[in-house]
C-alpha cells in the first residue's frame, strides 16, 4: 500500500508542475497580445487564448488540492519564475542573467525544502 501511495504522490506532483507549466503560458500570450495593437483581431486572439488558459488551469487548480495540502501546492507556484525565465528565452530570445539563474535555483531549494518535509 505503502508503494502505490508513492505512485500516486508522484503522479500528482507531475500533474501539480504540468498544471504550472501550462499557467506559464499565459504570460507568452500576454506578451504576444502587447505587441499587437489594442483591440486587434491578434490582441483579442492572444488575450482570448490567455483567459482559455486561466480558466483550464483555475479548474485544475481545484483538482489539485483535493489531491494535496494547500501549503505544498503554493510553494510550488514558485516553479512559474523558473518556466517564466525559460519560456522567455525560447519564444522571446531574453536573456538568462547568472543572478536569474541563481535566484531560481533559491527558490527551486525552497520548493525542495517543502515538499520534502514530512507532514
Amino acid at each position: 500500500m505503502r508503494i502505490g501511495s508513492n505512485k500516486s504522490k508522484v503522479f500528482n506532483f507531475i500533474l501539480l508542475h504540468a498544471v504550472l507549466l501550462m499557467y506559464s503560458f499565459c504570460s507568452v500570450f500576454s506578451k504576444l497580445a502587447a505587441g499587437t495593437e489594442f483591440m486587434s483581431a491578434q490582441f483579442i486572439m492572444f488575450y482570448g487564448i490567455m483567459l482559455v488558459i486561466l480558466g483550464a488551469y483555475a479548474l485544475l487548480w481545484q483538482q489539485i488540492l483535493k489531491r494535496m495540502p494547500l501549503t505544498t501546492a503554493f510553494a510550488n507556484k514558485g516553479i512559474v519564475i523558473i518556466w517564466g525565465m525559460i519560456l522567455g528565452a525560447l519564444f522571446f530570445d531574453e536573456a538568462i542573467t547568472w543572478n536569474m539563474i541563481v535566484g531560481s535555483i533559491i527558490v527551486f531549494i525552497g520548493i525542495l525544502l517543502v515538499v520534502t518535509d514530512d507532514e
